[in-house]
């Protein structure tokens, strides 16, 4: 008896939504998957089927969803390893998150995090590490909660690297003509 008019009420709201389309019924709101909870703030990405040598430099977030070979120095800035990352590099930055595949040093000013499907094999130096269930580490772990682990700036250019000293002017002699 009771479920009769609770089916009623149910039914009477969706009929008044389907005459009336004043009435609007709220979408679902999709929870977020889990990759989507890692995502990089808004940055550089490196995605798809790019393969890239060399070294990478800047300050601002990075998303290595890719292969990469070389040297990866980010100033007050993330550097992401996403799940499809395949990393051969040395990477200096602020924070570091291992999602994917990495093969060389890691060298973060704040914090290391390693998820379930992140490998590492190489060094860590950090103040603070977080290893997830299922991460694999292979290497040297340092935490220095105390210390500073110097992240090194890495100047633009080669002429901002070298400071060098004013130069002195010569004088140069004033010629009197004799009148």
């Amino acid at each position: 008896m009771w479920r009769k008019q609770e089916q009623l009420k149910s039914s009477s709201a969706t009929t008044e939504a389907a005459v009336n389309p004043a009435v609007e019924t709220p979408a679902p709101i999709p929870e977020a998957s889990a990759e989507a909870r890692h995502v990089v703030l808004p940055g550089s990405r490196l995605t798809g089927t790019l393969t890239i040598k060399g070294e990478i430099k800047g300050n601002e977030d990075l998303l290595i969803d890719a292969r990469l070979e070389g040297l990866v120095h980010l100033v007050g800035a993330t550097a992401v390893v996403g799940a499809n990352g395949q990393v051969a590099a040395d990477i200096t930055a602020t924070n570091i998150l291992v999602q994917g595949d990495l093969n060389g040093s890691l060298q973060a000013a704040e914090r290391v995090r390693i998820t379930s499907t992140g490998k590492t094999r190489g060094s860590i130096h950090c103040r603070r590490i977080s290893v997830e269930d299922g991460a694999e580490i292979r290497g040297n772990v340092e935490v220095a909660r105390d210390a500073v682990v110097p992240v090194p700036l890495i100047p633009i250019s080669a002429d901002a690297a070298v400071p060098r000293p004013a130069q002195a002017i010569a004088p140069v002699p004033i010629k009197t003509s004799a009148a």
